[in-house]
């Protein structure tokens, strides 16, 4: 028995081992992610604004991953959310923006619970809109050194602030569209376009040129027998003309033997001797 006590607890122990571990979470009161300014905003181009939140967050290590949310003017119910972020990363572009379009922008902090679920500390939010009259940055620009340290619920930022020495830090990016769709599958169309397109060119061709041997095939066909039809004719023609000629010849014995008829002296008369 002791034996097969220790089997199954060395078995449950091995088995225990290959269970994943879950990341820990901040268990203690108040070891929460929080936030102590609204995310600084940039513009990159008309289309496009560079979020970032250097030192805005306080317990990063409570924190599991990031989510950058933004949507048009005050609708917060037509929102779009990033791909989870790492920790480590203070910088997120945002693409395919409407110009002199005012968007929110949010920046939220996900704590996963385990059991517990998973809590979004989110920060407060800043409005910022695109327009020719802003200054562009580029997007390996240092960061902005200003934090907001107002309590509000959100900030308009329109020009951009003093840079420090802080690079960005960019995690999962969305990829390059093109007439909105992305670039991979943009090519993809387009490529597939292509093969198609020289498929049927190559039917369109094949066709033709089937199409054109036929005619040839007739063209030939239609020769040859003209050229039979010539033989025939030629052959007609040539037993027509022997036959003539045979007309000709027995004509022409026949012309001769009867002016032999007439060349040739009469028969004298048979005289009769007459009685006395």
């Amino acid at each position: 028995m002791a034996m097969a006590g220790t089997r199954y607890l060395l078995a449950t122990i091995t088995c225990l081992t290959w269970i994943p571990l879950t990341s820990p979470y901040c268990t203690w009161a108040g070891a929460n992610p929080y936030w102590v300014g609204a995310p600084h905003v940039e513009q990159v181009t008309l289309t496009s604004v560079r979020v970032s939140w250097h030192g805005l967050l306080k317990r990063e290590d409570c924190a599991d991953s990031l989510i950058i949310k933004h949507y048009r003017g005050t609708n917060t119910g037509d929102y779009f959310m990033s791909e989870p972020q790492k920790v480590e990363t203070n910088s997120y572009l945002v693409q395919d923006l409407q110009p002199s379009q005012a968007y929110t922008y949010q920046v939220i902090a996900r704590e996963e619970k385990g059991l517990l679920g998973v809590d979004y500390n989110r920060s407060p939010k800043t409005i910022f809109t695109t327009n020719k009259k802003n200054v562009p940055i580029d997007r390996n620009d240092p960061l902005p050194t200003t934090v907001n340290t107002q309590q509000d619920d959100s900030q308009v930022t329109d020009n951009p602030r003093e840079a420090t020495g802080v690079a960005p830090i960019y995690g999962y990016e969305p990829k390059t569209k093109v007439v909105g769709l992305q670039l991979e599958l943009f090519m993809g169309i387009v490529i597939g376009s292509l093969v198609v397109s020289i498929i049927v060119v190559g039917i369109i061709y094949n066709c033709v040129r089937k199409k054109e041997g036929e005619k040839d095939l007739e063209l030939d066909s239609s020769i040859g027998f003209e050229e039979d039809e010539d033989e025939e004719d030629d052959e007609d023609g040539e037993d027509e003309y022997e036959d003539d000629a045979q007309e000709v010849v027995k004509y022409d014995m026949m012309i001769s033997d009867n002016k032999n008829i007439d060349d040739s002296p009469p028969p004298f008369p048979h005289v009769f001797p007459t009685k006395k």
